[in-house]
């Protein structure tokens, strides 16, 4: 899992939601160290158990009242899956 992490963080050519503002994990980073959000990687378990399929990128979206990881995934039929997760709570709130 860690290396797919890593592996979504590397890939410059990733696919980004269009409709929000959004930016890197590295970016992320000083929020999880401040404690406004869970790291992507403290909630990959549920996200895993929710969505089949190799993460091929992850992005931390919205803003201090509503952010939002959205984790986008290659599902084993080649089809892309988009998980949106609460980055407060650690909640799975959507798969699309």
């Amino acid at each position: 899992m860690a290396a797919a992490l890593m592996l979504g963080l590397a890939s410059g050519a990733a696919v980004r939601p269009a409709n929000a503002a959004c930016i890197s994990l590295s970016e992320a980073r000083p929020l999880v160290q401040a404690g406004t959000v869970v790291s992507l990687l403290s909630v990959l378990g549920p996200v895993r158990r929710a969505v089949k399929g190799e993460m091929i990128d992850g992005d931390l979206c919205g803003g201090p009242d509503n952010y939002r990881y959205v984790v986008t995934f290659l599902g084993p039929d080649g089809r892309v899956i988009r998980a949106t997760i609460n980055a407060k709570t650690g909640e799975v709130v959507g798969v699309k």
